[in-house]
């Protein structure tokens, strides 16, 4: 079904809380299999329409319908020399309702920028069926309690975006990326990349069939492009290059390694940790013990690792094995690191915790009669990180 206004869905909500029904907002249904949200084949869908609402390229912001695609909004701000920073894993078709409401990670992002730093404001047809409107069309704006953060990566559970303003960047006169072969040990170039990431977005690939390789996103003018680039070979990156225009923004389509980085396969278990940097080459031993096939990414600024197991099985089966594997990931990397391990299942398995306290209690006030979405039950003797 296909809703086209704000005041549609809301009538809607409305209709489900009185059949105590369910909705489920879904953009162009490329990762329906993806994050923590209880899958309901009786739920009632709502695909919020796309469109440009307002545009005023004199303040670098943009306002459009939550099921805009991100090659829509390239193609629009990239009239304008203006681009939205952001470039997630998955398609160019995905909508930025669907980005802002997963929180979408992306890879080499300008500026290492996410999707909580681009939003100002939202649209939301809460639990209830009301229209609420979070912050505003301005970078400071923080008066009160910021529900703009709070929707932002909910999933749908407290609300349905219909409409998001975002805060959008001139597009750099030189945007490039550089990789590189790295060829000793992590514990050798996880503190180098650290020393030398600022500010400069950095990855590393470990494919379970090569040595580890660096890429690097040089943006600016000329002098600021070819210092970065200095800081590539200055981590250590053995015969680094330029792959030459980026296409890590959302309307590359060239299969350039830079742009496989955002590629997902849609049965495959995809897991992202998260420890102190320092602690990343400890992370990284503990992925590739666990996930001998997987393709694992680094992020030196995070201390993130962000796991790619393939399934060579259907979509949504990937063996009776994958909660036990995860779970003695998790025990081995808190061990190994000696510090805290956030561990968050972005597709294909339960997810791994049950909601704290105040989450629940934020989900009874925005969606009081279980009309949104909600997340799956963990098992008692899920894993617990």
């Amino acid at each position: 079904m296909t809703v086209h206004t704000t005041p549609d869905i809301a009538a809607m909500v409305r209709h489900a809380v009185h059949d105590s029904a369910t909705v489920r907002a879904v953009g162009s249904g490329t990762w329906l299999s993806g994050g923590p949200v209880a899958a309901d084949a009786t739920a009632r869908v709502v695909h919020p329409p796309g469109g440009v609402i307002a545009y005023t390229p004199g303040d670098l912001v943009i306002t459009v319908h939550a099921g805009t695609t991100m090659q829509e909004l390239a193609d629009i701000t990239g009239t304008e020399g203006q681009m939205l920073a952001l470039a997630p894993y998955g398609s160019p078709q995905s909508t930025i309702g669907a980005v802002v409401a997963t929180a979408s990670a992306a890879p080499l992002a300008y500026d290492d920028l996410t999707v909580r730093d681009l939003v100002l404001g939202l649209t939301v047809v809460t639990g209830t069926g009301d229209v609420v409107r979070p912050g505003g069309t301005v970078v400071k704006n923080v008066a009160g309690f910021d529900l703009v953060r709070l929707h932002t990566g909910a999933f749908g559970t407290l609300g349905i975006l219909t409409a998001v303003s975002l805060r959008l960047h001139a597009t750099p006169h030189m945007d490039h990326v550089v990789t590189g072969t790295l060829d000793d040990a992590p514990d050798q170039w996880v503190p180098r990349l650290i020393a030398n990431r600022a500010p400069l977005p950095m990855l590393v690939r470990l494919a379970p069939d090569g040595p580890p390789q660096l890429f690097a996103r040089c943006t600016g003018n000329t002098a600021r492009a070819s210092a970065l680039r200095g800081l590539v070979q200055a981590a250590g990156a053995r015969d680094a290059f330029t792959l030459g225009p980026s296409d890590t923004s959302a309307s590359g389509t060239h299969e350039t390694p830079a742009a496989m980085l955002r590629h997902v396969a849609p049965d495959a278990l995809v897991l992202r940790a998260r420890t102190q940097p320092a602690h990343g080459a400890a992370l990284i031993a503990q992925a590739r013990h666990h996930f001998p096939e997987a393709t694992v990414l680094f992020h030196p600024l995070r201390g993130t690792v962000r796991i790619s197991v393939p399934a060579p099985r259907s979509h949504g089966d990937l063996g009776a094995d994958a909660d036990a594997r995860v779970a003695a990931f998790v025990a081995g990397a808190t061990t190994a690191a000696g510090a805290a391990v956030s561990v968050v299942v972005e597709q294909g398995a339960a997810p791994c915790r049950d909601a704290h306290p105040l989450d629940a209690a934020i989900k009874r006030s925005l969606d009081p009669h279980g009309v949104l979405p909600r997340r799956r039950a963990v098992p008692p003797d899920s894993f617990r990180p």
